[in-house]
């Protein structure tokens, strides 16, 4: 069965499987509060933000940000869904799915509400290389801690 169990620490099933949140309604409040973090931070005008010398522009660090904001999303989502008993694979599908769709939303308003944003296809990309590179980790944290 693919569901996440508690480990049963010498008869102690008390320790926890999954990192940071306590409860379903917890991951559910922190992956809302990220959204909005996320929604905020692609909104800003562009100029809002330091500029970078152009040695770095090789590296484009952008791609790192967007990569490090939706690595917690998939994190936190994937906390919530498993809280919920949801199956590891199921929760994977879904958190796959939703931030392809989220970060694209944040592409669409960036070129059409957000004042001084365009979009950018390898924005979008950098943001689901953070959604996989999430999941990766997040199933990885279980296999060591004993989740199914």
């Amino acid at each position: 069965m693919d569901n996440l169990t508690p480990i049963n620490d010498k008869g102690n099933t008390s320790k926890r499987v999954l990192p940071f949140f306590e409860s379903s309604q917890q991951a559910l409040l922190f992956s809302l509060l990220w959204m909005g973090v996320i929604l905020l931070l692609t909104g800003l005008p562009g100029n809002s933000f330091p500029k970078v010398s152009k040695w770095m522009d090789v590296f484009q660090p952008d791609k790192l940000i967007h990569i490090g904001m939706f690595f917690p999303f998939a994190w936190f989502w994937q906390s919530y869904f498993l809280h919920k008993k949801t199956r590891r694979s199921t929760a994977i599908i879904i958190v796959s799915f939703f931030g392809i769709v989220y970060a694209s939303l944040t592409e669409v308003l960036q070129h059409s509400v957000f004042i001084g944003r365009s979009a950018n296809v390898p924005d979008a990309i950098a943001d689901v290389i953070g959604v996989v590179l999430s999941i990766l980790a997040f199933n990885y944290y279980l296999s060591k801690r004993g989740g199914k």
